[in-house]
């Protein structure tokens, strides 16, 4: 089986930050608790595809990181409502590369304001994850994993708003224990 991962990841140090924002964008989902400086949400909606009303209610800084795994991968920043930084990375039979709001500058950035960061890096360290020549480095260097190890985001694999709505069904406390909240009709419980 596939991966199919799309996660949104807020830049704070509290839960109830991304939880406002859910409310905000009267959106359901799932909101994880806080881990080096970043609050994973999982908003219901149309599968790979930007939630406007969700972005149209950010005021903090929001990544949205997608990981179809056979078919390919993205990760957009943005600033408020702007998106700031966008990459996108897709293959069938080539691989193809949208780099048209590839600000590699405002992503190290990013990665080097976070108090939780591994190393400081620099915009070479960037171009030599984000660029493959063939699949078989693409393979090798898994860029969706070394970029989200980067930002330190914790919660990027095998997570969606299916996944995680078909794991609070099986064993909803479970899920309570792990500290996510529940945005349903606007209201966390």
């Amino acid at each position: 089986m596939s991966e199919f991962s799309e996660s949104y990841h807020l830049f704070s140090n509290d839960q109830k930050d991304g939880i406002e924002l859910l409310k905000r964008s009267f959106v359901r989902g799932f909101v994880y608790p806080e881990k080096n400086n970043w609050v994973t949400i999982i908003p219901s909606g149309r599968k790979f595809h930007v939630i406007r009303r969700f972005i149209k209610n950010n005021k903090g800084v929001l990544i949205h990181l997608i990981n179809a795994e056979d078919h390919g991968w993205s990760l957009s920043i943005y600033d408020g409502i702007k998106r700031t930084f966008h990459f996108e990375c897709s293959w069938e039979e080539d691989i193809e590369i949208n780099q048209d709001e590839y600000h590699r500058e405002r992503l190290v950035e990013l990665i080097n304001s976070n108090p939780h960061k591994v190393k400081p890096i620099t915009p070479l360290d960037i171009t030599q994850i984000f660029y493959v020549s063939d699949f078989e480095e693409l393979i090798e260097k898994n860029p969706v994993t070394q970029v989200a190890n980067l930002l330190r985001l914790e919660h990027f694999e095998w997570i969606s708003y299916d996944y995680v709505q078909k794991d609070y069904k099986e064993d909803p406390q479970e899920i309570k224990n792990k500290g996510i909240l529940i945005v349903n009709n606007w209201i966390p419980f």
